[in-house]
């Protein structure tokens, strides 16, 4: 089941006189007339529980409101909010506090009046959406979020949209720099360590409880092996699609934009492959006792790779003794190497199922009345 990671939305209110909110007023003028122009107001960034952040700004006549409603007030956002009208009770409420109007839903639109020679658009009387991220979890396995981001990172995806697979293997994404719509998985237990964990590690006076919360999350992201999956629909697809306005779509119209990843998934088979070097092998299978005689053994395995005869460097004593070591993991130094016959270093081969990720009963899910709770905070 989707969810509602960001929503950026805006109203226009074509009375004006709305209470100016950012950082920074900056007073306009027309040079070539002197004419005053309306003020331009910078965006305000308000700060709530947990270190959650949204941004507003009212220049007197349209409010903007940015940021991420499933994760305002909460620890974390594994699962978050599924419907619209959840995301702006939420941001309504940051609006009541600014003496702001609320964003208010679309009851009909119009075409709007174009220059000559473009195209023309609609316009609303209600809120309009500009951004909106849907974003879904994945339970593919512990331990194989990196066999199956890398494979997927194998594939374009819609209409030729080519991956980008970051170095660390734990992120790809499509169209990352796109006006029109960009996607992404990851490894989720990764990113909680990377970002939240640590972030929460470094505030003074987080409870000892909340950071138990956060490492059962991590725990368990990592047990199950959770990828996430997003899809950021901005501007440009939204109007062209005729989906910004609030009110008139429904989550279901977003859904068809949705399904690039689920096509991939269903046209490749992702194995996860476990590999052990040999000298892991030999302690584990009780060849030897310790590592160092492991990794001698190795390297004459190493060297029997490579086509030497391993029976003109070695006493009859000591290549016997290698010979038993290797025999107990199924590698015969005896006979010469064929690498279409062996592959010594791979423990397991499976295709990765992929299933959605179920909610664990402790898990504390969004409550839009929980999450709406103030004071917040405004910075700098």
């Amino acid at each position: 089941m989707f969810f509602i990671d960001q929503l950026f939305i805006q109203q226009d209110h074509h009375k004006g006189n709305l209470p100016l909110v950012g950082r920074h007023i900056i007073d306009r003028i027309d040079l070539e007339t002197g004419e005053r122009l309306p003020p331009s107001v910078n965006q305000k960034v308000l700060e709530g529980s947990f270190s959650t952040k949204l941004t507003i700004r009212c220049d007197g006549t349209r409010v903007r409101i940015e940021g991420n409603p499933s994760r305002w007030q909460r620890v974390d956002n594994l699962f978050g909010l599924q419907t619209i009208d959840e995301c702006v009770e939420i941001y309504n409420h940051v609006l009541s506090f600014y003496d702001l109007p609320p964003f208010t839903k679309n009851t009909r639109f119009s075409h709007r009046q174009s220059p000559d020679g473009k195209s023309s658009s609609l316009i609303g009387n209600g809120a309009e959406i500009t951004l909106i991220d849907w974003t879904r979890n994945h339970e593919i396995g512990g331990g194989k979020e990196l066999s199956f981001i890398r494979g997927l990172s194998s594939m374009q995806i819609g209409r030729g949209r080519k991956p980008k697979l970051y170095p660390n293997g734990q992120t790809c994404n499509w169209g990352e720099a796109s006006t029109w719509l960009m996607t992404k998985i990851y490894n989720k237990a990764f990113e909680l360590k990377q970002h939240l964990l640590k972030a929460q590690r470094k505030k003074e006076g987080v409870s000892s409880e909340r950071l138990s919360y956060i490492t059962d999350l991590i725990n368990y992201c990592e047990s199950v092996g959770v990828v996430r999956e997003e899809h950021s629909l901005r501007q440009a697809l939204l109007k062209r699609h005729n989906l910004q306005f609030y009110g008139i779509v429904t989550e279901q119209d977003f859904y068809h934009h949705l399904q690039d990843i689920e096509n991939a998934m269903k046209t490749i088979h992702i194995s996860h492959d476990e590999h052990q070097s040999i000298a892991h092998q030999l302690l584990e299978s009780g060849a030897v006792d310790t590592l160092r005689k492991a990794n001698v053994t190795m390297s004459y395995f190493t060297m029997w790779q490579l086509g030497t005869d391993l029976r003109n460097i070695l006493s009859q004593s000591n290549y016997y003794v290698h010979k038993s070591r290797l025999k107990s993991i199924g590698i015969d130094i005896g006979q010469q190497f064929d690498v279409s016959r062996m592959c010594p270093t791979l423990r397991r081969s499976e295709v990765i199922d992929v299933k959605p990720l179920r909610v664990p009963d402790w898990y504390k899910m969004p409550v839009v009345a929980e999450t709406n709770i103030l004071p917040f905070k405004a910075y700098a």
